[in-house]
């Protein structure tokens, strides 16, 4: 063969091989770029699924936490309603006090004061320096028949004329203890 031929042979050959180089590369060209579409769809999915998990954990764990908040505000709030209850049935022996407080005269030192929630009395005992300072309290105690009533008089409460101990009992009107 002639050279001009063999040279136009030799060009054909190579012109095909860049062709099924360039053929082979463009394919392998639109195989990656198939396939990294396909990664991303595949990737997209997944994090659509991965969020829809986390949104749904999130809600139960919101709900969770709802439960317990809740459950944590019930118990709060029975307490209270206990609390409210259990104040609105005990009386109000502050009152007690203050109008108690009014009674003993000079000389007279209440040693304690005991109150019965169910009856309601309440039993005092303590010393008095006279005779007559354990009578005027006891007196006192009478003439305030608006708060209390049913005083005892035992006699063993003036049977000393220095130095008495005292003891006595009486009944809180109602009145008083609201």
């Amino acid at each position: 063969m002639p050279p001009a031929r063999q040279k136009l042979l030799e060009q054909e050959v190579v012109f095909g091989a860049l062709l099924r180089f360039m053929g082979y590369s463009m394919l392998g060209f639109v195989l990656v770029i198939g396939a990294q579409f396909g990664v991303k769809l595949y990737l997209q999915n997944q994090a659509a699924s991965i969020g829809d998990n986390i949104a749904r954990l999130q809600s139960q764990v919101k709900k969770q936490e709802n439960a317990t908040t809740k459950e944590d505000i019930a118990n709060i709030n029975n307490y209270i309603a206990d609390y409210k209850d259990l104040s609105q049935g005990i009386p109000k022996w502050s009152k007690v006090l203050k109008a108690f407080a009014l009674l003993p005269p000079p000389g007279v030192v209440i040693n304690s004061f005991s109150p019965d929630f169910d009856t309601k009395t309440i039993t005092i005992t303590g010393t008095a320096l006279t005779r007559d300072a354990v009578i005027q309290l006891y007196n006192n105690i009478l003439a305030d028949s608006k708060e209390f009533t049913g005083i005892d008089y035992p006699l063993e409460n003036v049977a000393a004329p220095k130095n008495n101990f005292f003891h006595f009992t009486f009944t809180v009107n109602d009145s008083l203890l609201k």
